[in-house]
């Protein structure tokens, strides 16, 4: 069965309309983008409809009938209640809950597991690059697409690799990572052309997942780890 499966919550997954190529990743140039993105400030319900709507144009989902449900007004509505209350941004614990239950959703060999803590870590050294699009580690969690930007990129890599550990050592402040595409310092986020075992692994467990589900089980897919992310600071999944 040939399909185009739009992954917006964690776009990992993308069938591209020919030849079924996987999308895994957001490009350099497209994160460039969503950092700008970013900088506006969302102060009302349309404010953050427009930005989902410019994000997923970069993700490459143009069509809304590609889009799962009602997806884009919920994480709207997400992005517009973490701008208004930063007790509604996305914990770290909540997005190394994800991962974990995505490491056990594709049935990865000798699954990564991570802790809040690795996702502080995270996303401190991509702040330091786009300090926009991903929260610094003096806020208390990430918007909710950063944090599945976040979230698409480590089950890509395999989690949080050395390079990102070695980076977070020397605690740049928000955006003074000057990156271009391809450089060395690049390496220490951006997919490897010669990813590791580890990142080899997950992503071809995350290319068979998809591969294996109907349109209908990767939209309930889908609500499931939506229901993960936006659920209450108290609840625990499943």
């Amino acid at each position: 069965m040939h399909f185009r499966a739009v992954f917006l919550l964690a776009p990992m997954m993308m069938w591209a309309a020919s030849g079924n190529r996987p999308h895994l990743f957001l490009s350099f140039p497209a994160l460039q983008q969503l950092d700008s993105l970013s900088a506006n400030r969302i102060e009302s319900l349309d404010d953050a409809k427009s930005y989902v709507e410019k994000a997923a144009a970069l993700f490459g989902v143009t069509d809304p009938s590609l889009m799962p449900g009602d997806l884009e007004p919920r994480l709207a509505a997400a992005e517009l209640a973490a701008a208004k209350d930063p007790d509604k941004l996305v914990s770290d614990d909540r997005v190394a809950e994800a991962f974990n239950f995505l490491s056990d959703e594709f049935r990865v060999a000798n699954p990564q597991r991570l802790t809040g803590a690795d996702i502080l870590l995270y996303r401190s050294v991509q702040a330091s690059i786009f300090p926009h699009a991903f929260s610094p580690k003096s806020v208390n969690g990430s918007r909710p697409l950063g944090a599945l930007v976040m979230l698409s990129q480590l089950i890509f890599n395999g989690g949080v690799t050395e390079a990102v550990r070695n980076a977070a050592k020397l605690d740049r402040p928000p955006g003074t990572l000057k990156v271009v595409q391809g450089g060395v310092a690049g390496k220490s986020w951006m997919p490897d052309r010669a990813p590791n075992l580890i990142a080899r692994r997950y992503q071809a467990a995350s290319l068979a997942y998809f591969a294996h589900q109907s349109t209908q089980e990767i939209l309930s897919f889908l609500d499931r780890l939506s229901a993960m992310i936006s659920a209450g600071p108290n609840r625990r999944w499943p």
